[in-house]
Parts: structure tokens; C-alpha cells; sequence
């Protein structure tokens, strides 16, 4: 019988709470005999609405900037948490965080989605959303 789970996608905002999912995603993975871990950061910049249009708040340098932080942290994570027997994998991708996560699982055919909450409720929750 092969292992119904080969790949996890592990989205990641570098959160205290994102840290605990990577560490529960390698564990998760070395028990169920998973051959790949991908962390995913999605880097949505701060953007404003003008119309039917948005911008971004962001320069073309600190944008670039900005993504270079996002790359490394991401880069970084993966390296903390490979060698386990595991493949580990990083990715950046830009944009919004819900669609982008379902279409990074689709692509790497992901049998499983490992991703934290701040477990916000109430106003905070209202205010703030989740991307869990």
C-alpha cells in the first residue's frame, strides 16, 4: 500500500504560531513517511484602493527590498528544518494569500495543508480575518 501522504504544504508568516506548524509539519511528516515539505510565504505588499484600481504603498525599491527579506526568511526556515530525511523545499510567491495558497497545493499536488492560526476570536477576528 503506498503512503496517502507524500507532499505538505506548509504556509508560513513567520509568526511564533507559523514556527510551531513548520516544527509540527517536519514531525507530521517523518511519521507519516512524507517525501516532501514545501514552506510557502505569500508576500502580499501593503496596497491602497484608488478607484477601480489599487497601488502599492511600497516604491519600486523597497518592494524589491522587501521580497529579498521575505525570500531569505522563507529560504532560511527550510534550511532550519531539512535534513530529516525529508525533502524541504521554500517558495515566495506574491499576492493574495487564500487563492495562492490553494493554487501552490494544487500545483505541488499537496496531499495535505499544515498552517497556523493566531487563534484570534471575537473583534480581533472581525478586525484582523485569518488566513487559517
Amino acid at each position: 500500500m503506498t503512503n496517502p501522504v507524500r507532499s505538505i504544504l506548509c504556509p508560513v508568516d513567520f509568526s511564533a504560531a507559523s514556527e510551531e506548524a513548520a516544527r509540527y509539519a517536519v514531525s507530521l511528516a517523518q511519521a507519516l513517511g512524507a517525501e516532501r515539505i514545501t514552506f510557502l510565504h505569500v508576500f502580499q505588499p501593503p496596497i491602497y484602493p484608488v478607484g477601480e484600481a489599487s497601488h502599492t504603498l511600497l516604491d519600486e525599491n523597497a518592494h524589491a527590498a522587501l521580497k529579498d527579506h521575505f525570500r531569505r526568511e522563507v529560504e532560511g526556515l527550510a534550511k532550519r528544518h531539512g535534513g530529516h530525511g525529508i525533502e524541504v523545499d521554500a517558495r515566495l510567491v506574491e499576492g493574495y494569500p487564500h487563492p495562492l495558497i490553494v493554487d501552490t497545493a494544487a500545483e505541488l499536488a499537496a496531499d495535505l495543508i499544515v498552517l497556523a492560526t493566531h487563534g484570534r476570536t471575537g473583534l480581533g477576528h472581525f478586525l484582523l480575518g485569518s488566513v487559517a
